[in-house]
């Protein structure tokens, strides 16, 4: 049982931005005026998750193998259509 009990409620801007780059996937979050970034190439992203067969087993991997062949497709399709 506290003697003082403060409630205060803080209010913060919060920004996530996730880029795909040539080189993986980079992520930043921005809370107020401080941002946390991170960066992980295709092949150590790979390399993660067949390494943890709990989070990513085999239907779960096919399942992404599949939508990530439809943007293969719909990427190939832009560029094909610019050129």
């Amino acid at each position: 049982m506290s003697v003082i009990d403060i409630t205060e409620e803080i209010t913060s801007e919060v920004d996530l931005n996730v880029e795909l780059t040539t080189q993986g996937l980079r992520a930043s979050v921005f809370v107020d005026e401080v941002e946390v970034h991170d960066f992980v190439d295709y092949e150590t992203m790979a390399y993660h998750m067949v390494g943890d067969m709990e989070k990513y087993p085999a239907e779960v991997l096919r399942a992404i193998m599949k939508e990530l062949r439809g943007m293969i497709e719909i990427i190939e399709e832009a560029v094909v259509d610019e050129e």
